[in-house]
């Protein structure tokens, strides 16, 4: 999701340090990975970066934040909901089915190379659909694995929809369900529907803290800067660095991760004067291109430890690297030579059809 925001450029709907930070969180998710793939393909005594998952949690608050921000000048817009669906959807759904489809191309192709994955015809479509399914693993996972954080996001986008289309401010209808399915976590039984006991894990309330410090900051406030500097750097020690990172199981764990992403994202808005114009053109460019980063690696960082294994080159380390900057490379190619180019053919498709238009309500009927 590329449109990010800022404080002396709120007008401009921009946050370089935000953008930067979506390149930090699709890093940390493309290192877990890179570890988990060389254990299982190399050699088993790596450890796995388990803390890199929690790349997944900026994700969501960076995406309750971006939604609020961005979806600003919708308000007061007769076709609000039907615009900001359809923006999703075009920024979503072309992307991902692209990168499942290849996917499921080289499962039907080469079954043996592709783990964690089978041919369910019914499973398959749900995994296109959003819609939260078992796998072979007996894991509520779509058939791309990672996908299923963008099963969390477009639940997320259907509430903030329908709250537009209702005509309420998202956040009065979006926080009690979150809250409420959050709560049910506390109920969790093996026998409830998958959709059920997904989409009721505390990890959806990233997105309500997202979207409450969007209004504390659309309201003009901010974290003096060197409490900003503290803070983010705490989160990130608490997100990141495993001396740093005390284990507190279930709910309360899952609340304080959650605590320690917004901080994370509210210093870096609030930095924004100081780090914006000084951040690397690198991160911000990566930052962009996350979403394809974050798509593609499983498509491709774990060649690096099968082709060392093949070579007789047991060195994880390296194995570890190689996957990471394969990734990296994949994803930016990606975004330039496919994400990029889709995403002019739909927006101009979109446009030609009038799509984002929007029509202001008249003053009476509002």
């Amino acid at each position: 999701m590329n449109d990010a925001p800022s404080p002396n450029r709120h007008s401009r709907g921009k946050f370089d340090t935000v953008q930067a930070l979506r390149f930090l969180a699709a890093f940390m998710v493309v290192w877990v990975h890179s570890t988990f793939y060389t254990h299982e393909r190399l050699d088993a005594s790596t450890a796995i970066f388990a803390l890199g998952a929690n790349g997944v949690r900026l994700f969501f608050v960076i995406s309750g934040f971006v939604m609020v921000v961005s979806s600003q000048r919708l308000i007061g817009a007769a076709r609000r909901a039907q615009v900001f669906a359809m923006k999703r959807i075009l920024r979503i759904v072309p992307l991902y089915w692209l990168v499942t489809s290849v996917k499921l191309v080289a499962l039907l192709a080469a079954p043996a190379v592709v783990l964690h994955a089978k041919v369910d015809w019914g499973y398959v479509i749900r995994s296109y659909l959003f819609i939260p399914a078992v796998n072979v693993d007996g894991e509520i996972k779509p058939l791309l694995g990672v996908g299923w954080t963008l099963n969390f996001e477009m639940f997320f986008y259907a509430l903030f929809a329908l709250a537009l289309l209702i005509r309420i401010r998202p956040l009065l209808l979006i926080a009690p369900v979150l809250v409420l399915l959050s709560g049910l976590s506390l109920l969790h039984a093996p026998d409830w529907p998958p959709e059920l006991l997904f989409w009721s894990d505390p990890i959806i309330l990233d997105f309500l803290a997202g979207m409450v410090l969007a209004g504390w900051v659309g309201q003009g406030k901010a974290l003096p800067v060197p409490v900003a500097a503290l803070s983010a750097l705490a989160g990130l020690g608490w997100l990141f660095v495993p001396w740093l990172h005390p284990i507190v199981p279930g709910l309360v764990g899952s609340l304080l991760t959650t605590l320690a992403a917004g901080v994370v994202v509210a210093g870096a808005v609030a930095l924004e004067p100081v780090l914006g114009p000084r951040m690397p053109r690198f991160a911000l460019f990566m930052g962009a291109a996350s979403y394809s980063l974050y798509l593609v690696h499983p498509l491709v960082a774990p060649a690096s430890p099968h082709v060392l294994g093949r070579l007789g080159i047991h060195t994880p380390v390296l194995a570890v690297i190689l996957s990471i900057l394969v990734a990296m490379v994949a994803g930016a190619l990606c975004y330039l030579l496919v994400e990029m180019p889709i995403s002019r053919i739909t927006d101009g498709w979109a446009k030609r059809r009038e799509f984002f238009t929007l029509r202001q309500i008249p003053a009476e009927q509002s």
